[in-house]
């Protein structure tokens, strides 16, 4: 009975199985891929499930078992062995770099240190303050609502004391909106809507300031619109200022030029129109809120897109909330602030790398990027560059030159580095080999067996 069982594990029935399981979950991998328009979804619900170990294991017991069954081995043995052992060393080593590699991205900008690195897992997180000054984190998890998304009669529950946070909904491609509303918090910041307009232009924008930012601002591209707590100094454009100090119910407002002179200065309100002078246009209030809160809501799609993300609503003190990816949501209550986020999370490196210079080479007469390259200061060894067919090698993290970002003028300000660590890597290139190695000894055995037949069919 159980030499049975053994030669069922160890059989040809089971290596096909497993094999034609292979294919068919690879391409089930791919079509998922092909129809959500992104990499993640299908290792997550594909590539990293249940099912694709599974059959990864019996792949392992299949080779284990068939090496146990040719039990004495010859010498003729050692190419399948060879190549059993390098599978499994390198499903091995895959597995190591799955649990313990880190493979994300680091951005900073010119004469910035960083060493946090930004990867694909989420993290919901709750931070308490009493006095708007201190922090505490109070609950910090890291979440996978993709695969386990939570609903209202399975809600993910976070207790904070005596009350309870429910995630309630959960969308992985999500188009945002938002709505202005009035609001009665005093915590909360104004805001004013406008209007910009001539004979060719129209342009009707929110501008929402929080009371934690000296500023909120939308280049329109004829002017910039800053909304602002106090005066701030011109840039060299056209501007114009809305200044509303915390608490007030008054808006005054400044028109600079691009030699930064004042065009007009005064008080405004609902309905005033402002004539700018420049080109025609006319600046018009169409609605003050003293105190106003944003409420964001988010649309499903099926597919991802450069504007979609991930979203989740949850639910506190019978109150819903929508929170987008990488972002926060304030709750104010009687004695504290609760900070809710959502984002990826960030690894902490325990060293800094500081970027001193970066270069971006253009294609002639285009300002399409060529070849961009970091100057950066790592600890121990001065200044290296970073490009990108150079990678920096700093104690076993490789850093790649992945991309860059520019500022409103069109300079390239941030880096953005490619950050991986593979502590599977050598045992992947040891199974690689070991495969290689079974496979030629393989033909090798079967030429000198060829070889050895032919002088017995020929004797002297």
């Amino acid at each position: 009975m159980i030499r049975g069982r053994w030669r069922f594990f160890a059989s040809l029935k089971l290596a096909v199985f497993t094999i034609v399981a292979l294919g068919v979950i690879s391409a089930v991998g791919t079509f998922t891929e092909a129809r959500f328009n992104d990499a993640m979804v299908a290792q997550r619900l594909v590539y990293h499930s249940v099912w694709m170990y599974l059959i990864l294991g019996s792949l392992i017991v299949n080779l284990v078992a068939v090496m146990i069954d040719r039990w004495p081995w010859r010498q003729h043995h050692t190419a399948f062995i060879s190549a059993h052992i390098g599978i499994i060393i390198l499903l091995f080593g895959s597995w190591v770099t799955k649990q313990y590699g880190i493979d994300g991205s680091m951005a900073f900008e010119i004469g910035e240190t960083g060493k946090h690195v930004t990867v694909n897992e989420r993290e919901f997180s709750v931070i308490a303050s009493l006095d708007g000054t201190t922090f505490n984190t109070i609950f910090d998890d890291q979440v996978e609502f993709l695969v386990n998304s939570p609903t209202e009669k399975k809600p993910y529950v976070v207790n904070l004391g005596s009350e309870r946070l429910e995630v309630i909904d959960y969308y992985h491609f999500a188009f945002r909106e938002t709505e202005i509303r009035p609001s009665d918090v005093e915590g909360d910041g104004p805001a004013v809507r406008f209007q910009l307009e001539n004979p060719n232009v129209n342009m009707t924008e929110w501008l929402r300031r929080d009371r934690t930012k000296a500023e909120a601002q939308v280049n329109l591209g004829p002017a910039r619109v800053v909304f602002a707590r106090s005066e701030p100094q011109p840039t060299g454009m056209n501007e114009i200022f809305l200044i509303v100090p915390d608490g007030a119910k008054k808006m005054t407002y400044v028109i600079f030029n691009k030699d930064r002179t004042v065009r007009k200065r005064g008080t405004v309100k609902e309905s005033d129109t402002i004539e700018t002078g420049w080109m025609g246009l006319k600046f018009r209030i169409l609605r003050f809120l003293p105190h106003a809160r944003e409420n964001v809501s988010y649309v499903k799609t099926q597919a991802a897109t450069p504007a979609a993300s991930s979203a989740l609503k949850f639910r506190f003190r019978d109150k819903e909330y929508w929170l987008g990816l990488n972002s926060a949501q304030r709750l104010y209550l009687e004695d504290k602030v609760y900070f809710i986020s959502y984002g990826n999370r960030r690894i902490e490196l325990s060293f800094p790398l500081k970027l001193n210079k970066f270069t971006v080479g253009t294609y002639q007469g285009t300002m399409k990027a060529a070849s961009y390259e970091s100057e950066v200061d790592v600890p121990g060894r001065g200044n290296v560059l970073i490009s990108m067919n150079e990678p920096l090698y700093h104690e076993g993290f490789t850093f790649y030159q992945a991309s860059f970002e520019r500022n409103e003028k069109g300079e390239a300000v941030v880096s953005v580095l490619s950050v991986n660590h593979d502590p599977g890597r050598w045992l992947k290139y040891l199974g690689s080999l070991l495969i290689v190695l079974g496979s030629i000894l393989l033909f090798y055995f079967r030429r000198v067996r060829f070889l050895d037949l032919l002088t017995k069919g020929n004797p002297k």
